[in-house]
């Protein structure tokens, strides 16, 4: 029975899922492990007659905050950076019939946009620069084993117009070969040709 109640009772070490702006946090290795404070510039919604805080829907995100975000996102700091992101995060808990086209591309951006680990490895004059290094490394070679070559001494024997002739007169004997002819490696029994 101790199993059984083992089994049903929930794991203590297993944490809730994180919040955008935790995840944000985490990855700037900051000390800030918990989202940042709410914009303290805007008021939360209030009932006009009793004077509680009404719980209803986000309030909408003004326009310049998100206008443009892929240009200023990489410039602005990561508790900014948190701070829109739980902004959209909880404006996105709504129908999205009831977003404006500024807050879809700014959720779009950050769940999907090239920055952080997204970001391309390589910009867009990165290729012309492998390439001129690729034929630089090329070009140097070359240089290099030119001028080896001319500081080395004669050219070996083996690559004189005589020894050459002799390589061939060897190779035209049939005793090269090694897989037809006299001195045959294979152990097959050799193909005769029918000259009749």
């Amino acid at each position: 029975m101790s199993l059984l109640r083992a089994i049903a009772r929930p794991v203590a070490f297993v944490r809730p899922l994180s919040s955008p702006a935790a995840l944000l946090a985490r990855r700037a290795n900051s000390s800030v492990t918990a989202p940042p404070p709410e914009d303290v510039t805007t008021p939360p919604p209030q009932d006009a007659k009793t004077g509680r805080i009404s719980r209803t829907k986000p309030p909408t995100i003004p326009t310049p905050l998100i206008s443009d975000l892929p240009a200023r996102w990489e410039s602005l700091p990561i508790k900014e950076q948190a701070a829109l992101t739980v902004k959209i995060w909880k404006r996105q808990t709504l129908p999205w019939t009831e977003l404006t086209l500024d807050e879809k591309r700014a959720s779009f951006y950050i769940s999907y946009g090239p920055w952080g680990p997204r970001k391309p490895m390589h910009g867009p004059y990165d290729t012309y620069k492998i390439i001129g290094g690729v034929i630089l490394g090329l070009a140097a070679s070359v240089v290099l084993f030119a001028t080896a070559r001319s500081f080395g001494g004669p050219a070996p024997r083996t690559l004189n117009r005589q020894w050459q002739e002799a390589s061939d007169e060897r190779y035209n004997t049939g005793l090269v070969e090694p897989f037809r002819g006299k001195w045959s490696l294979v152990q097959s029994d050799p193909v005769v040709d029918d000259e009749e």
